[in-house]
C-alpha cells in the first residue's frame, strides 16, 4: 500500500482554526470539537505508521534470512517498531497487525476492517482485536450469519463502542461461532487449573495460579461480595478515605477468614450474601447443547458446563423461557428482590451505562422511590454501579426502560438533540 498523507492533511486542516488557542479558554462545545478532531488525527496518522510497521514485519520474517529487525539489533519486529515509536510492545503489535491488513481496496484477509482503518474510522488497537477475532472464525461456524456479515457488523459496532466493550462483543462472537471448540477449551482449561503459594525471602507469600471459569465464578462472586460489604461498612462508619490498595486488602482478609472458618466448619459465616447465577435457555438446559452465561464471567460457557454448575445448590439457574417468579411489586416493597435483580441482570448484563460486572452493581429505581413515588417493578428498575448511579442523577441523564431494553437520554448540554443511547446488553449486540 502506498503512503498517503492526504487524510493527515485533512485532519490537520480541521484543527487549523484552533491553532494557537489556549485550551483552558475553550468552551465545552469547542473542547469536544477539538477532542474529536485530535482523535481523528491520531487515527489517520496510525495508518502510515501501520503500513511501515507491516513492511518491517514482512522484511523481518524468518523466511527472508537475517531479517531487518535482527540486522538492526532488535530481537523481533515488534521490538523494533516499539523502539521507533517510543511506545509499548502491545502498541507495536497492534500497528503490525493493522499494517498486515491494509492493501488495495477489497483485498486482504478482512477487507471491511482494512477499509475502515484506512478511512481513519478505527484505531490500530481495535483493528488488531478485530483481526484476531475474525481469524478465529474457522469453517462455516455454528451460527446462521456468514463470516462476511459478521465482519461488517463487528466493524459497525467498533465504530460506536469503546475498545473494552468491543472485546466483550468479540468474545461473544468467537464463542458462538466455534461452539465445538468452546467445549474443548473448557476441558483444556479445567485440566490446566492450578494454585501455588510460594514463600519469599522476606516472609511474604506469593499466590499465583489459573482457575477455569467454573471454578472462578463462585470465587469471584464471593470475593466481590466481601469487598462490597467492606466498603459499605466503611461508608456507614463515616470513613471517606481512599486507598487504591484497599480492595486487595479486603480480598486477602476475606480469604484468610474463609480458611479460618473452614478449619472450624461449625463457626458462622460472614453473613454477606453471595450469589452465582448461570443463564441459559430452557432448550439448552434440557439438551445440554448451546451456550449460556455466568454473571461473574464475560466469556460464554457451554450449556453442559452450566448444567453441571447448576447442580450446586448455591448456584441459581436463570432459565429463559420457563416460568418466572413474581417480579413486579409496585410500591409494596422499597428494595428490589433477589429474583428481580436476577431479571435485571438478564436485561442489563451488568451496569447498564458502563457495562461494569453485575457483581459491582445495585438495582436502582428509575423514579426515586420516596421523592417521586417510584415503583419497584422491572420496567422501573435499572442495574447501575455506584459511580454511574451518581453520574446519571448528578448530571441530569434520563433513563427509559422496558422489560428488554434500557436507554439513556443525555442532558441538553451533552447532546442538544437528546438522542437516546442504548444501554445494557443491547448496546453490545451486533446489529443486523
Amino acid at each position: 500500500m502506498n503512503i498517503s498523507l492526504l487524510p493527515v492533511a485533512d485532519a490537520v486542516a480541521a484543527l487549523r482554526a484552533f491553532d494557537g488557542v489556549e485550551v483552558a479558554g475553550l468552551s465545552e462545545t469547542d473542547l469536544l470539537t477539538v477532542r474529536d478532531a485530535v482523535a481523528r488525527l491520531q487515527r489517520v496518522v496510525e495508518v502510515p505508521a501501520a503500513v511501515v510497521a507491516g513492511e518491517i514485519a514482512r522484511r523481518s520474517a524468518p523466511d527472508v534470512g537475517t531479517g531487518l529487525a535482527r540486522r538492526h539489533g532488535h530481537r523481533n519486529p515488534v521490538q523494533m517498531v516499539a523502539h521507533g515509536t517510543g511506545g509499548s510492545r502491545a502498541g507495536a503489535h497492534d500497528l503490525i497487525a493493522a499494517g498486515e491488513l491494509v492493501g488495495p481496496p477489497g483485498t486482504g484477509r478482512h477487507p471491511c476492517v482494512a477499509e475502515a482503518f484506512s478511512a481513519g474510522d478505527l484505531s490500530a488497537a481495535k483493528v488488531s482485536l478485530l483481526a484476531r477475532t475474525l481469524d478465529q472464525l474457522a469453517g462455516d461456524g455454528d451460527v446462521a450469519v456468514p463470516r462476511a456479515e459478521i465482519e461488517r457488523r463487528l466493524v459497525a459496532k467498533a465504530r460506536r463502542v469503546s475498545l473494552e466493550e468491543l472485546r466483550k462483543a468479540c468474545a461473544q462472537v468467537v464463542a458462538r461461532w466455534n461452539l465445538d471448540r468452546t467445549a474443548e477449551r473448557e476441558a483444556r482449561m479445567r485440566s490446566e487449573r492450578y494454585l501455588a503459594l510460594t514463600e519469599q525471602a522476606d516472609g511474604m507469600v506469593r499466590v499465583s495460579g489459573l482457575l477455569d471459569p467454573a471454578s472462578a465464578a463462585p470465587v469471584i462472586a464471593w470475593l466481590d461480595a466481601q469487598v462490597r460489604d467492606g466498603f459499605a461498612r466503611k461508608r456507614d462508619g463515616g470513613d471517606t478515605s481512599k486507598d487504591p490498595r484497599e480492595a486487595g486488602w479486603l480480598r486477602v482478609d476475606a480469604l484468610a477468614g474463609l480458611a479460618r472458618h473452614g478449619s472450624r466448619c461449625d463457626a458462622p459465616g460472614t453473613g454477606v450474601s453471595t450469589t452465582v447465577v448461570v443463564r441459559l435457555s430452557e432448550e439448552a438446559l434440557g439438551t445440554g447443547l448451546g451456550l449460556g452465561e455466568c454473571d461473574q464471567l464475560s466469556t460464554p460457557l457451554t450449556a453442559g458446563q452450566l448444567r453441571r454448575m447448576a447442580v450446586d445448590a448455591e448456584v441459581i439457574p436463570a432459565v429463559l423461557g420457563g416460568e418466572s417468579l413474581p417480579l413486579d411489586l409496585g410500591r409494596g416493597r422499597r428494595y428490589f428482590t433477589r429474583a428481580q435483580r436476577i431479571a435485571l441482570v438478564e436485561r442489563d448484563g451488568g451496569c447498564a451505562f458502563c457495562h461494569a460486572p453485575a457483581a459491582w452493581c445495585d438495582a436502582h429505581h428509575v423514579d426515586e422511590w420516596k421523592a417521586k413515588r417510584g415503583r419497584t417493578d422491572l420496567d422501573r428498575g435499572v442495574l447501575l454501579c455506584t459511580r454511574c448511579h451518581h453520574r446519571i442523577h448528578d448530571d441530569g441523564w434520563e433513563v427509559k426502560v422496558t422489560r428488554d431494553r434500557v436507554w439513556f437520554v443525555p442532558p441538553p448540554d451533552v447532546d442538544l438533540a437528546r438522542e437516546p443511547r442504548l444501554g445494557g446488553r443491547g448496546a453490545l449486540e451486533l446489529a443486523a
